[in-house]
Order: C-alpha cells, then structure tokens, then sequence
C-alpha cells in the first residue's frame, strides 16, 4: 500500500513535472512571439527614420549644389555688371575728353584761319 502512494505520488509529481514544461515551453514561444512583434514595431518606426534621413541629406547636398551653383552664377553677374558700369564710365570719360579736344581743335583753326587770312578779324566758334 505504501509502495502503491508512493508510486501515485510520483506519477503524479511526473505528470505535473510534464505539465509544467509544457506550459514554460508554451510561455517561452509566447514571449518570444511577443518580442518579435515589439521589435519588428519598433524597427519599421528606425527603418522609417533612417529612410527620412537619407533622403534628407541626398536633398541638403542637392541644395548646396543648387546654392554654390546660384552663388557662381550670382558673381559673375555682379562681375558683368561692374564691368559694364567701368566701360560706361569710360564712354562718359571719352565723351568729354572729345569735347575738350573738339573745342581745343576749333581753337587752333581759328588761329590758323587768322594767321592765314592775315586778318583782324578772328572767327571764334562758340560751344554748343
């Protein structure tokens, strides 16, 4: 009789033994389930953040480009620019300068005509 506890007990304690590995096996799958799912949730929101990242420095090199591009451009337009101002000015300059010669020159014709004609009379031409 006693061997006959003993040996219930012990089925009994075997069962219960199988049962609860059963049960850890069960509880293991189901926390590794549930990791998985946690990490693939938590990897598509980085995956996301890592793709917005990557295509925000693909356009911020964009940008630079464009910028040193328009800075280049801009320069050389300033350039053009000063340039043109110089040659105008240089025009103005001439201008004058082709006054002053023109008047110099209607000068000197006056003087030769009078030395010329060996007349008092001196034909002076005024400016315009």
């Amino acid at each position: 009789m006693l061997s006959r506890i003993v040996k219930e007990h012990q089925e009994k304690q075997s069962s219960l033994r199988e049962e609860q590995e059963k049960k850890k096996r069960l509880a293991i799958a189901a926390v590794q389930a549930c990791t998985n799912s946690m990490v693939d949730c938590l990897n598509e929101g980085v995956e996301r953040a890592y793709e917005n990242q990557r295509k925000l420095d693909k356009e911020s090199k964009a940008l630079q480009l464009h910028s040193a591009k328009y800075v280049k451009q801009t320069t050389q337009w300033l350039n053009l620019v000063e340039g043109f101002h110089k040659n105008l000015k240089s025009l103005g300059d001439l201008e004058q300068w082709a006054k002053t010669i023109e008047r110099d020159m209607k000068t000197v014709m006056g003087t030769l005509e009078y030395a010329y004609h060996g007349t008092d009379e001196v034909h002076v031409v005024k400016d315009s």
